[in-house]
């Protein structure tokens, strides 16, 4: 890999050039004399920049080139180091003068600026340059500048002795390395795997001839990245048999970079006129000619590989198009997303990856010769990890197959897997070469940017603003650019990537983006040796090394980061940026304390991130950070920000967002006037804001501001704040006393605020000064721009007049929360955007009159798309309507939730088109009536009074309505659901009142039907779904069409039955029946032939299930899950349903068994196939004797004899079933058994015969089964057994037989209560990883006696010895037990070490510190423990936890104990179960 990446040297350069031009550094050059030096530099910048092109051509083939290239980079950061140093003296100058506010005016838009140069008055004329520490800096600065002068003079004579020369235009390089290959329209389409769907398409596309209504051609980009199969699907289209006869003539044209308007005309003509001499035409005479060929003519052109962005380019070339007939097309392969806007007249079409089992069969293509791997079975699992490598780019899985080609060594294949991509032969791997195409073409500072983006790590996941502040930070956007802001400038350049295919929208999240994993390969190529991403690695003792040129460090942080996992990385001194990224779903992470003091000593640092480390306090030398510019201290747990932080002069982003614990920012933060962003987002105990926090005007992010008490900082601060953009959330606004205050915020003049949050904190014997609060809120008028507003806590009694007003045309959001004082609600029905309202715990609005719609709006809410109410106590009436007086209201609301609304007394809106949910709870008296809800999708109806379904042309209470509840208020829903709603697919239903659902089962059916989900809930007095007796409807029930996919009764407690009509539903998928404590019984019929899960619980009453759903060969029951139902005595009279695969029963006090053994016949006389159950878990079940009978249930339960378990049986799980006997009779042919678990069954004796032959188990538990003796006779099985556990079996006399002949082994516990004589004479398995040995005496002395020790055990991970020696003085212990013998070693191998349990135990040896893979030591219940190894505790240890163990835990205290500095190096030490450095 390069040193310095390909071509980010000419962005550096620039940027440096353009600071020592600057007026701040000119001028403060000019009061230290320094002027001619910088000058100096900015020339031979210039010249050195000249010749750059033809060093980078040079650098490849001369290895001086290469080293010079390296320190001209090295060179030009440690100017830039002195030039901030400059600029930052001179800042801390003028502060120590007090000499009004410092001038940041350089950072701010230049529209904001006056011409007059602060910076002119930097420095007073006065002698600031006499103090001690001025003079001090003087001279240092002056050593330095000597340095880089002769630096720089040495860069100049060694670029003329390698002869590096200028460039003309600087083109060379980039033209050479962007020609690329010419492609024609030939393929072969038996290699093309997994792009049918888009060949389709595209075709369909290229045959339609009515995609433009004016008749003219059409243009169908094709845009993704690189190596995707632009180029191949274009091929694909244009080979189509069809599109082949729909157009005459066709040409295919490569254009590549060279978009001459000439040149491509006179290729279309050859292409499509046979012999036609172009050669002495100009384009005028082309152009004609090629009109005149193509009039009347439905042609297809092909242009492959376009990279101009000139629109007039474009507009001249397509001129001769325009006399073609209709449907005429022209297909565009592009990479840039630009180029398919300025050519496409349709919306281009963006190619997808690759599924990974296509881009397997283009990789065995070309490395096999063959579709797939079945003649080659060995290299198929090396070859899916290759193809993961690929990442769904054809590109990538045709040149890595077609490099190891022929190749069938397995080794050959592990190398190609473990190299980086840029490290393959190019001219074999021309992977990085093809997308480096598209970075060839990128500006410098793009180029530089898009290197940047190396320090995130594949499949990260990153927001815009996440890079762009990084961007910031190392100075790449401090070049000015008409009015733009640096963030504004980061903005474009993070389009212009993406646009380019560089970066990619996240399918997971829509506001995050991620980069393809092979352009992440190209940013660490183009980065080089300047950028280090640090992979997160288990191994601790692999010494990370680092590149002696690194500047920019990322690592994925991990749970506990330790001193060894950064190496000699604190020797950097040059580094810049330290930052730990984040991977989704990681649990907050530890940091080793003695880290952070060496950190801070990078003098260096630019970006310095702690973020997600549990750490409380940050050092004070956190100051000493001169050049810092990112700090991000986000999901810490700091209480207060180190008051040096205010020297930081400096700092651009402070991020602390998620910081719980935090409670006060420094003082003087006022200093940090080059502050853009102060994210303190969910800073819940953050006190106040500090005071001077208003002169920090280039603030463009401040998420929360807290209003201060007394003398702390008040809203005025806010005043000069004119930057402020994004969200603002302004808390504990009851400390504002004087409405000035507010009024002095100047909200209405902050134009770039998107979100605004007004919050009073709420106090239960808070007295509220309304009138203050009405007066505050008033003044606290935002600018119209706001696009999101919520008001929480507001003690006025009401509302300002502006609120609501029509002017705040971009409001999209509004909320109104716990606004208790409030009567009314502001007239927000005539904002013009406003799609979502939220009005909750308004206590004191009794109802919404026609001001809430606004009486200047012709239609109220106009865009309104959710509306929400809940908690509204004293709300009576009335309901908004759907439509009033002609006026069209609530046209596009889409969702509609009233919640816990319970005096609400008015009607439902009659007319609501667009509404997909409604959602009504806890209201009632609420009367629900549905005329018509064309669009509804999902309805959950809740304690409310009535629910009317009305006939659209009906009214209420006519003879076309129908009540839910009939007279006798009996009956719910007395139907139709389809015609008032059609589109309804979620119904959930509850009830307190009624005893049926339906009033006949036609509409039962009728409803479910069409719906997709049905669940019923709550519904105490519930008898049965229907209310009439069920007919005998087996017949035509059966397999009954309908949608309905999921249905769900929970916790109604009266049903007793549920109608057959119910279960016989053909599309039915799952079925959960929860706390219906009455049901006795389902139905007998057969089930769905669609049903995959049926879960059943705390069903007390039911008593046995239907043998109709034993017998069932067509059933599709995979999981069956029981739970709490106290009746069940077996779960079937005959087999288990053939189709069930998972069965799971909990709790069932009364259960014997499960079933009969295989092979019994049903009522119908039909014997049935065997089960396939795969997965057998049983928990809780006291009454349990065997798990499968051979008895003729149920004529016997008291004498049950033990059956097989299933052939298919692969995990069995017992546990709580303290009367089982055995689980089997014979295990002979489970041979697909995986895992065997049992646990807490106290009358097992022993274990199945034919246990030996389970060639597939891999894992044995056996736990708390106290009247276990023996084990079976044939020992264990050898061929994958990995796991042993087998703990509180006291009767249990001897381990299997054979144990150390277990080479699969590798885990093995052997728990307290297992009173074993001793070990074999041959012992246990060397092989382990694990080993655990509790409350075994004889077993650990026989280990230590016959002087075994552990050192054997060559591949032990995590060793547990715990209460197995009284007797033992140090650990690890001497080969005889009277201590004389020499130390037992323990293994090198060890990661996990744990001791407990040994009353004499007064020291750790000094073996322990040879253990340098140990990551994790826990000491326990010794409480005679007192010494610690001379040496101290292994380097590597990330966690050590100690319990019960006073003496040692007194020499561990924070304050003054002996081996607090020990623990220092260790990210996580617990005693007595508490973090140590937590205070």
């Amino acid at each position: 890999m390069s040193i310095i990446g390909e071509a980010i040297l000419t962005a550096s350069v620039d940027l440096l050039v353009n600071k020592l031009a600057s007026e701040g550094i000119l001028f403060f050059a000019r009061q230290e004399q320094i002027e001619a030096d910088l000058m100096r530099w900015a020339n031979m910048l210039e010249m050195i920049k000249a010749v750059l092109d033809d060093a980078e051509e040079k650098k490849t083939t001369n290895q001086f080139v290469n080293k010079w290239l390296g320190k001209l980079q090295n060179l030009a950061y440690d100017v830039e180091d002195l030039l901030d140093e400059f600029q930052t003296e001179a800042f801390r100058r003028r502060l120590l003068l007090g000499n009004g506010e410092p001038a940041a005016a350089h950072d701010q838009p230049s529209s904001s600026r006056i011409r007059t140069s602060k910076f002119r008055k930097l420095i007073p004329t006065c002698c600031t340059t006499f103090t001690p520490q001025s003079i001090q800096f003087d001279y240092a600065m002056m050593s330095k500048i000597k340095e880089i002068n002769s630096r720089f003079q040495e860069m100049v004579t060694q670029k003329n002795s390698l002869g590096l020369n200028v460039s003309s235009a600087g083109l060379g390089r980039t033209t050479k390395n962007s020609q690329r290959q010419e492609t024609s329209s030939l393929v072969n389409e038996a290699e093309i795997y997994g792009r049918e769907t888009e060949k389709k398409e595209i075709a369909e596309l290229l045959l339609r001839d009515n995609l433009r209504n004016d008749g003219r051609f059409s243009v169908i980009p094709i845009v993704g990245l690189g190596g995707l199969g632009k180029t191949t699907l274009a091929r694909l289209g244009y080979n189509d048999d069809r599109v082949q006869n729909h157009f005459d003539p066709k040409a295919w044209i490569c254009v590549s970079d060279d978009f001459d308007v000439t040149k491509l005309t006179k290729t279309i003509l050859t292409s499509i006129v046979a012999h036609q001499n172009v050669d002495n035409l100009n384009l005028n005479k082309l152009q004609e000619e090629l009109k005149k060929q193509l009039l009347g003519k439905k042609f297809l052109l092909v242009l492959d590989d376009v990279w101009n962005r000139n629109y007039n380019d474009w507009v001249e070339f397509s001129l001769p198009f325009g006399a073609s007939a209709r449907g005429s097309k022209i297909i565009v392969t592009t990479r840039d997303e630009k180029v398919a806007k300025i050519m496409g007249t349709l919306p281009a079409y963006e190619l997808k990856k690759l599924s990974d089992n296509d881009c397997l069969a283009v990789f065995a293509q070309h490395s096999l010769g063959t579709r797939d791997f079945s003649s080659h079975m060995s290299l198929e699992d090396i070859g899916k990890k290759i193809v993961i490598k690929c990442n769904g780019l054809p590109l990538a899985a045709k040149t890595l197959g077609g490099l190891l080609r022929g190749q069938h060594d397995r080794g050959v294949w592990e190398d190609v897997l473990s190299s980086k991509i840029w490290e393959l032969p190019e001219d074999r791997c021309p992977i990085i070469p093809a997308l480096a195409v598209s970075y060839y073409y990128l500006p410098p500072i793009l180029k530089q940017c898009f290197a940047h983006c190396s320090l995130f790590p594949k499949d990260y996941e990153f927001e815009e603003e996440e890079i762009i502040l990084l961007w910031s930070a190392s100075g790449f956007l401090d070049r000015k650019e008409r009015e733009k802001t640096g963030e504004d400038l980061g903005r474009k350049y993070f389009k212009e990537l993406r646009s380019r295919s560089f970066l990619q929208q996240s399918s997971n999240n829509k506001s995050r983006f991620v980069m393809h994993d092979l352009v992440s390969d190209l940013a660490q190529w183009a980065a080089g040796e300047m950028y280090f991403t640090m992979e997160y690695t288990s191994e601790v003792n692999k010494q990370q090394r680092f590149s002696r040129y690194l500047r920019h460090l990322s690592y994925i942080r991990g749970d506990y980061d330790g001193v060894q996992r950064f190496g000699d990385l604190y020797d950097i001194q040059h580094l810049r940026t330290f930052l730990p990224v984040i991977l989704s779903n990681s649990k907050p992470g530890y940091l080793a304390p003695s880290m952070l003091p060496k950190l801070l000593k990078l003098q260096s640092l630019r970006v310095f991130s702690l973020r997600g480390y549990r750490i409380l306090e940050l050092p004070d030398s956190v100051g000493d950070l001169r050049y810092l510019r990112y700090l991000n201290l986000s999901g810490t747990e700091i209480r207060t920000l180190p008051e040096s932080v205010s020297k930081l002069y400096n700092l651009h982003s402070l991020l602390l967002e998620d910081c719980d614990r935090l409670e006060k920012l420094c003082a003087d933060m006022g200093n940090l006037v080059k502050l853009h962003h102060l994210k303190n987002s969910n800073t819940k105990s953050l006190e106040e804001m500090p005071v001077g926090i208003g002169r920090l005007t280039c603030l463009q992010t401040l998420c929360s501001f807290v209003v201060g008490k007394d003398s702390g900082s008040g809203l005025r601060e806010l005043k000069l704040l004119t930057q402020l953009r994004g969200t603002l959330c302004i808390s504990n606004l009851e400390n504002v006393k004087h409405i000035v205050d507010a009024e002095d915020a100047q909200l209405d003049r902050k134009e770039n605020l998107k979100e605004l949050w007004l919050r009073w904190t709420l106090y239960g014997s808070y007295s509220r000064e309304a009138e203050t609060e009405m007066g505050v809120l008033d003044m606290l008028k935002p600018h119209t721009n706001l696009e999101q507003f919520c008001i929480k806590g507001y003690g006025g009694m009401k509302f300002p007049t502006w609120l609501g007003d029509s002017s705040f045309s971009k409001l999209v959001t509004l909320k109104f929360k716990n606004c208790d004082m409030c009567t009314a609600l502001p007239s927000v029905g005539q904002l013009p955007s406003l799609k979502h309202l939220t009005v909750r715990g308004m206590s004191k609005v009794k109802r919404l009159g026609s001001e809430f719609y606004g009486d200047d709006s012709p239609i109220p809410f106009p865009r309104l798309e959710t509306l929400r109410f809940e908690d509204l106590q004293e709300w009576e009436d009335s309901i908004p309507h759907g439509s009033s007086q002609g006026v069209e209201r609530f046209p596009k609301l889409r969702e509609l939730r009233i919640l816990r609304c319970s005096k609400l007394k008015g009607t439902f809106p009659e007319h609501l088109p667009a509404l997909e949910m409604l959602v009504i709870e806890g209201c009632e008296e609420l009367l629900v009536s549905v005329s018509s809800l064309p669009a509804l999708c999902k309805f959950i109806i809740s304690g409310c009074k009535k629910v009317v379904w009305e006939s659209a042309t009906g009214h209420l209470g006519s003879q076309n309505s129908v009540v839910c509840r009939d007279t006798s208020n009996q009956v719910f829903l007395a139907g139709p659901l389809k015609p008032q709603l059609p589109k309804l697919e979620e119904l959930i239903l509850s009830t307190k009142e009624q005893t049926y659902i339906w009033k006949s089962h036609d509409g039962l059916l009728q409803d479910v039907c069409s719906l997709k989900s049905l669940e019923i809930r709550s519904c105490p007095k519930l008898q049965s779904l229907v209310a009439e007796e069920e007919k005998d409807q087996q017949q035509q029930l059966y397999e009954l069409s309908c949608r309905l996919e999921y249905l769900r009764l929970s916790y109604c407690e009266g049903l007793v039955k549920l109608p057959q009509s119910s279960l016989s539903l053909s599309s039915l998928r799952e079925i959960e029946i929860y706390g219906c404590r009455s049901l006795v019984s389902f139905p007998e019929v057969a089930l769905p032939s669609k049903l995959k899960k049926i879960e059943i619980s705390s069903c007390d009453a039911l008593k046995s299930l239907p043998e109709a759903w034993m017998c069932d060969t067509n059933s599709s029951l995979e999981i069956l899950e029981i739970s709490g139902c106290d009746s069940l005595t077996y779960i079937a009279g005959v087999q288990l349903p053939p189709s069930l695969k998972r069965l799971k029963i909990c709790h069932c006090d009364n259960i014997r068994t499960l079933t009969v053994e295989e092979g019994i016949q049903c009522s119908s006389g039909r014997r049935y196939t065997s089960s396939l159950l795969e997965h057998l878990e049983i928990y809780s079940c006291p009454s349990l004797t065997c798990i499968f009978s051979k008895n003729e249930l149920p004529a016997t339960l008291e004498s049950l004899e033990v059956g097989n378990l299933p052939p298919s049986l692969k995990l069995l799980l017992v546990w709580g079933c303290s009367k089982l006997e055995s689980i089997a009779e014979m295990l002979d042919n489970n041979t697909s058994l995986e895992k065997i678990n049992i646990s807490g069954c106290g009358n097992l004796q022993t274990l199945p015969s034919g246990l030996h032959n389970l060639c597939q188990l891999q894992e044995i538990s056996i736990a708390s089964c106290g009247n276990l003796v023996s084990s079976p006779e044939g020992g264990l099985p050898c061929a994958k057994l990995a796991m042993l556990a087998i703990y509180n079996c006291k009767r249990l006399e001897a381990l299997p037989k054979g144990l150390h002949n277990l080479k699969s082994l590798q885990e093995l516990r052997i728990g307290k209560g297992v009173a074993l004589p001793s070990l074999e004479e041959d012992g246990l398995p060397t092989n382990l990883h694990v080993l655990l040995i509790n409350g075994n005496m004889e077993i650990w002395k026989s280990m230590i006696e016959r002087g075994r020790g552990f050192h054997r055990f060559s591949s032990l991970r995590q060793l547990t010895i715990m209460n197995c020696d009284d007797d033992m003085v140090s650990f690890p212990p001497k080969a005889d037990d009277k201590g004389s013998g020499t130390v037992l070693p323990l293994p090198a191998s060890l990661t996990y070490l744990r001791i407990e349990g040994f009353p004499n135990l007064e020291r750790l040896t000094s073996s322990i510190v040879d253990l340098q893979n140990l990551t994790g030591l826990v000491l326990g219940n010794c409480p005679k423990l007192k010494y610690f190894p001379e040496k101290g505790l292994p380097s590597s240890l990330l966690q050590l936890s100690i319990n019960r163990c006073p003496l040692i835990e007194e020499k561990c205290r924070k304050d003054g104990g002996q081996y607090w500095d020990l623990l220092t190096h260790i990210p996580r030490v617990e005693i007595s179960g508490k973090w140590v450095f937590d205070d």
